[in-house]
């Protein structure tokens, strides 16, 4: 993907999120506060940026931390998906609860895209196509805080692992496709070790 593109798509994460806020609670179930972008984009300006993950951006929600567990997604994020588009896009999400810090140990150094409560941040779209989105980043955590963070991750990340299990083990032989629920339980312990990897690395 060309940089241009690239920018043109986090503009487009920015329009998109803002698109979906304004419809009614009732249409929309999940709500997204804030979009981050963190990744290729923030880092020195290149022809291209990977097609896969050449713009990472972290949706943040008002959803519990266990809901938003590191790899899951929240109920309701289908809908949301649908509403705004993205899930065509060449742009990798993830979904973060409001509750908690958005960066984590792959969510590094990231710059808030767009807010509900101030829409899209003008300024990091100019720096993103002058190539100085580099320059907008946060500092890094320490190793303590990193540590900290982690730690809080996993725990919710474990409890996410046991509720799908017994939403799984329930309704194994209930009418219906066992798809969905196995898709859940995978993607919350494939979380789960993502975070103890990282936590011990």
């Amino acid at each position: 993907m060309r940089w241009t593109t690239a920018v043109r798509t986090a503009e487009q994460v920015a329009e998109r999120c803002a698109h979906v806020a304004a419809q009614p609670a009732g249409i929309v179930r999940l709500r997204v506060v804030e979009a981050w972008l963190w990744g290729p984009l923030l880092g020195p300006p290149a022809a291209e940026v990977p097609d896969d993950g050449g713009v990472d951006v972290a949706l943040v929600c008002e959803a519990d931390p266990v809901e938003c567990a590191w790899g899951t997604t929240p109920p309701g994020a289908g809908q949301w998906l649908a509403a705004s588009g993205l899930a065509k896009r060449p742009v990798r999400l993830v979904f973060r609860s409001a509750a908690e810090p958005v960066w984590n140990h792959e969510v590094t150094t990231p710059v808030r895209l767009w807010s509900a409560a101030a829409g899209g941040a003008q300024d990091v779209l100019e720096a993103l196509r002058a190539g100085g989105g580099a320059a907008l980043r946060p500092p890094a955590p320490s190793p303590a805080e990193l540590r900290e963070r982690l730690d809080r991750e996993l725990a919710a990340s474990l409890e996410a692992v046991r509720r799908a299990s017994a939403e799984h083990d329930e309704h194994r032989w209930s009418p219906g496709s066992p798809v969905g629920r196995a898709d859940a339980l995978a993607a919350a312990v494939r979380g789960y070790l993502q975070l103890l990897g990282a936590r011990e690395g």
